[in-house]
């Protein structure tokens, strides 16, 4: 899937344009990054980064994955 903004919160916004359904499950309500969504740009998880400010180029790529916990 392709989503197109030059920061992670660009791209989450395009997403959720392409995909209403994924409104409140990327960014909460206050607008910072979901916790239960796990968000790596090549690799780096974007928490550690600047989060929805992180920048993305065209060859970046965004894994975008629902935490998962339990026992």
């Amino acid at each position: 899937m392709h989503a197109n903004g030059s920061t992670v919160g660009e791209v989450f916004e395009d997403l959720v344009r392409q995909f209403p359904l994924l409104h409140g499950q990327l960014v909460t309500d206050d607008g910072s990054m979901h916790k239960f969504v796990n968000v790596y740009r090549n690799d780096e998880d974007v928490r550690y980064l600047e989060k929805l400010a992180t920048k993305v180029s065209g060859s970046d790529v965004l894994s975008i994955l629902p935490a998962v916990a339990g026992g």
